[in-house]
């Protein structure tokens, strides 16, 4: 069997993943928590696409003494997938390093170096995840564009939200949103009215709160910037999660962040091939003297699953 020329460095792999979960409650990414990873055998796969009426048809299960059990079958169809490789590098020249130990620098250029690659590589990950979750396709029918009929003044955004909960087909547990989006909940006078609150004078709900007014189980707040502007141009950057307002079903993980039971409906997944990839690769090339190249990423592809798990407004804000 082929074997990969990289080798992963078991050091710079403990770094990486110990890094990513410090470094995604810094940055507010939310990926893993939207669509949760689950993982595969093979990079090639197949993963369940799930059906409506598998999903909710009612089946007799009666039997007579000495009957027959009606039996249930799966229409639950099969897609074929296959993971996609991201991952980024970091150059450290050997000239960098031996300046830094020469002065006693109190950190390592290649742990550096990682983190900024581990950073990189969920920020691209945040972006593309957002961008599945704010499409409106991806919802089918489920998806309102709230464009002149923004959630501000006296409007019931409570009640808004509860209809279209009520109305899916996968009840949802989860309420994703931007921090801008979730500013103008925390402090809408008709959701703290809601819990019993004065409307005039209005109250700033906490998470706990504002998950009890909105019927669901979490609030979950993408509270991440990228750049918008060109390279070279002036630096301008904007809201990755923008205006826009998710209920979601999704499932349970473990202790590791994989999903318990890939076979309950959920309505975004992601699918991960291998481990971690994280190490160094020589290149002589560089400088005059060498150095190496540090680089981390994985096998992943983010996919929805079951678009009746999910209900999505747009431009909630105007």
């Amino acid at each position: 069997m082929a074997k990969a020329p990289f080798v992963s460095d078991p050091a710079l792999i403990a770094l990486a993943v110990d890094y990513s979960g410090i470094n995604a409650r810094r940055r507010g990414y939310i990926a893993d928590i939207v669509a949760p990873l689950v993982r595969v055998e093979t990079a090639e796969f197949r993963y369940p696409v799930f059906d409506l009426e598998d999903v909710f048809n009612v089946v007799d299960n009666q039997v007579d003494r000495l009957g027959r059990l009606n039996e249930i079958y799966s229409k639950a169809g099969e897609a074929t997938g296959a993971t996609l490789d991201y991952g980024l590098s970091h150059p450290v020249p050997y000239r960098d390093e031996a300046m830094a130990s020469a002065q006693r620098l109190p950190w390592n250029l290649k742990s550096r170096a990682l983190k900024k690659v581990v950073d990189k590589n969920q920020l691209a990950r945040e972006v593309r995840v957002a961008a599945l979750l704010q499409t409106a396709g991806n919802y089918g029918a489920q998806t309102e564009d709230e464009v002149g009929a923004p959630w501000t003044g006296a409007i019931d955004v409570g009640k808004i939200i509860e209809d279209a909960g009520n109305g899916m087909m996968l009840p949802p547990n989860t309420a994703v949103m931007s921090r801008a989006v979730h500013t103008t909940l925390a402090r809408h006078a008709s959701l703290s009215a809601s819990l019993g609150g004065d409307f005039a004078k209005g109250k700033k709900l906490d998470d706990t709160e504002l998950a009890r007014a909105l019927g669901v189980e979490r609030i979950v707040v993408g509270n991440t910037l990228k750049q918008t502007s060109k390279r070279g141009q002036t630096v301008t950057t904007g809201q990755i999660w923008g205006n826009h307002f998710a209920l979601l079903h999704i499932p349970d993980t473990g202790s590791d962040g994989m999903v318990d039971d890939v076979d309950v409906p959920a309505f975004a997944l992601t699918f991960q091939w291998g481990d971690e990839v994280s190490g160094e690769v020589a290149d002589p090339e560089m400088g005059l003297w060498g150095g190496v190249r540090v680089r981390s990423g994985k096998s992943l592809l983010e996919k929805v699953v079951a678009p009746f798990g999910g209900y999505l407004f747009r431009n909630v804000l105007g």
